[in-house]
Order: C-alpha cells, then structure tokens, then sequence
C-alpha cells in the first residue's frame, strides 16, 4: 500500500436538507468538528435527483449537461418512461472522466445517471428493468460490472426486497464496505436513497425520516471506522453532500387530465398517449409543458391560469420557455412551478383534476407521496448541503450560500484539475491555504 495514494469519498445523502438536525449525532457530530461545511446550498431547477447528480458531476445547470429530468420524454410511454439511466446522455466533462485521467480507480454505487460508463472499475448503476421482457439483473449487468455486480448479489442479495428502503441501502452499505476493505477504490461515488424513500412516504420532518438519518449516521460511522482500521484517515477525504431537499404535499394536481378535457391530448384504453397537441411532464414541484404548434402557447398560459384561479392557485408561477432555460430547465414551450402543499402528476386517465392525499393512497395509489421536491431552489427552507473533511481542507462552517453548481468544481479542484464549462466556482474557503473573512 503506496503512503502517498489518497482516497476520496463522495458520499450522496439523497433528499438530505440543510436544516436537517443531525448535527448531534455521534458520527455526524465527530465528522462536523473536523470537516468544512455549508448548510445553505441553492440546488438546481428542476431539483430532481438525476439532473441534480449530474450537476454534481459536471458543475452546469440540466439545460447544458442534458439531463433534465428524472425520466425522458416518451409520450408514447406516459407513466412508464425511461429515465436517464445512461451515462451517454451526459454532455460535458465529469468528475469521473478527471479521475480516470488521472488513473484512479473509480468505484460508483447506485450513482444516478453512471449505466454504462466504462470508465468505472466498479460500476453497480441504479438502473430498474422497464420492460415486459426484461429483468432486473440482466438490466443491472448490462449497464455495470457484471463480475462484480455478481459477487455482490451472491454475497449480499438476500438482504434486498426489492428496491424498498432501508433493505436496498442496508445492501448497498454492506457492499460499500467490502469493496473498499478488498479493492481499495481511490475514488467511490456512493448514492444513500433511504432518507429520500422514507420522505416520501412519511413526510418531510417525520419520525421516520429522523430515524432514517440516525441510520446514516450509522452508515457513516461504519466507514469511518473501516477507514480508521485501515490507517488511511491520513490519506483520506470524505465529502457528504445531498442534492435537494423537500416540501410536504397535500394535494396531487393532473394537468394533462385538464388537457385531455380540453381534447388536446387523447388517450388510449391501456391509458398511454394516443396524439397530443399539448402534454405534461412531470418533475414533482414543477412540470414542463410541450405545446405542439408555438401559436397556441399563450392560449396554452391562459388555460392554465384560469385552472389554477378556479382550484386554490395551485399553480405558483408559470414561465416562459425561456425564462424556465434562464433558471437551468430544458427546453419546453412553459414550465410550472406549483404553490407549497401542491404537486404534478402526469397520469391522463385519473378521474379527478385534483386529488386530496390522504394516508391509505400512499399504498394503494402510484406516485402518490406526503413530500416531495423538484420545486424552485430559491423556496424557503429548501437548501441542501455540502461538507468535505481531509488533510487539504480547513475545517468550519461556511455560511454560504453556495449552488449545487459550485460542488463539482471545487472537487475538482482538490483533485488539481479543472472542469472545463462548469457554471459554478470553485470554493476556495473550504481548503487549508484559504485565509477566510471574520
């Protein structure tokens, strides 16, 4: 084992806020009083996971790395679309591309958007099988390493069920551990969904999400431990970071059952898109809406601004197609940003415009969550966080506020390279040769 190789783990808390109240925690608490820190952290537009982990990756909004929303536009495939699963839909430089440069060996648990990228020696993508004929470890080994996909399904599959939560991180943490204690990664992207899952299904400041981040707490406390065995605290950064947080929800809004009422979009029997004039497309907090003939866009915006008078305004801002790529969105003809307590659902063949969440749907009804994100990541108490912990890096907290922009190049900067592109900055209070303001 060479004294000088240095490790680095990017640990992603997902739906992980800033405000969140771990900072008591045993391992949390140990990691705080030793590592640079900022608990106000702008996340990007739509603040879903896929776009905002490939802003982590890359330092630019969605609109210029590509990935702008969790799920592709596939009208033909309303409910059931592909999400951004590959790494091919990236454009632009990557954390891992720098590291593969630099001949580090790259490990990638469960990162949003990595499937296929062989530039992973150690690839297990999130990915799930989406059609009638495939399955789900076929699909995993095809956009992974397959051998070491395999010893990890061998070693540690039977604590999965499923993809539920915390089973899937339990596993996911188990295969963490062995892979770094055997193969020694010098760089590891590791992606925790239990805290987001538990959210969604509980609400944003539950008991449960307080127990599930006593859990990462625990997670963390293990790999600390691995690390100290190792004697490699020396050697080692650690950089925790979430990408969004979230904001209970009391009422699921279907705009494109308004569009089918208003017979701009057609619906066939399996409930899938049969032509369309005007659709939505969902990303929780806020939706893109394509409008097939440019003409009809204002049309379009009275229509919606009339729906959202008539139902409690539900919608909070509509914008242009141009103001929504000024705030890092795709391409779209409008975008919406719902009021707080409201959300966007994309299924055309629910019988209501609007439909009250009540506790027994969160089991029996699709996409039906008590908390949720995607909104604008300038709403109130909405930031996330980012902390990174190692020899080049001066502990303490550092007020902020930062954009989820800035993370990738100040990563990068610590790995003395440079991202080309990036709409961020690199943070330089965060490292040891920075004298900060008092």
């Amino acid at each position: 084992m060479s004294m000088n190789k240095q490790y680095y783990w990017i640990i992603s808390l997902d739906n992980f806020a800033g405000d969140d109240h771990f900072q008591d925690l045993p391992a949390f608490r140990w990691y705080l009083e030793r590592a640079a820190y900022c608990r106000h952290v702008d996340s990007i537009y739509p603040s879903v996971t896929y776009p905002a982990h490939t802003t982590l990756m890359t330092g630019r909004w969605p609109a210029q790395h590509g990935v702008i929303n969790n799920t592709k536009f596939q009208p033909e495939r309303l409910g059931r679309e592909d999400w951004y699963w590959q790494s091919k839909y990236i454009q632009g430089k990557t954390l891992v591309d720098i590291a593969h440069e630099q001949k580090r060996k790259v490990a990638s648990y469960l990162w949003p958007v990595m499937g296929g990228n062989r530039k992973i020696t150690y690839n297990m993508p999130e990915i799930f099988a989406n059609r009638k004929w495939d399955n789900q470890i076929f699909t995993s080994l095809r956009n992974g390493s397959k051998l070491f996909q395999l010893e990890a399904f061998l070693k540690h599959g039977s604590e999965m069920d499923g993809i539920r939560q915390p089973a899937l991180d339990n596993f996911l943490h188990h295969v963490v551990l062995d892979t770094f204690a055997q193969k020694m990664p010098e760089v590891q992207f590791i992606h925790y969904v239990d805290l987001d899952a538990t959210r969604h299904t509980y609400g944003h400041s539950s008991p449960e999400a307080e127990t599930a981040i006593r859990r990462h707490d625990q997670r963390l406390q293990d790999i600390f431990d691995l690390v100290e065995q190792k004697g490699l605290m020396d050697q080692t950064h650690f950089i925790i970071l979430g990408d969004h947080s979230s904001i209970d929800e009391h009422t699921a809004v279907y705009l494109n059952v308004l569009f089918k009422r208003q017979n701009l979009l057609h619906i066939k029997k399996d409930g899938t898109v049969q032509d369309w004039r005007v659709i939505s497309h969902t990303c929780d907090g806020s939706a893109y809406i394509q409008v097939k003939d440019p003409a009809k866009i204002p049309l379009v915006r009275t229509l919606l601004e009339t729906f959202s008078q008539k139902h409690g305004n539900c919608i909070e801002t509509i914008y242009s197609g141009i103001e929504a790529e000024e705030k890092g969105a795709g391409l779209c003809s409008l975008m919406v940003e719902a009021a707080r307590g409201y959300y966007f659902l994309d299924e055309a063949d629910h019988e209501e415009l609007l439909h009250q969440i009540r506790p027994e749907d969160i089991d029996n009804m699709p996409h039906i969550t008590r908390s949720t994100h995607g909104y604008s990541p300038l709403k109130e108490n909405y930031q996330t966080f980012f902390s990174m912990m190692g020899p080049k890096i001066r502990p303490g907290e550092i007020p902020g506020p930062m954009k989820l922009v800035d993370i990738a190049p100040t990563i990068a900067r610590l790995w003395n390279a440079e991202l080309p592109e990036t709409e961020g900055k690199a943070q330089e209070a965060f490292f040891n040769n920075h004298r900060r303001q008092v």
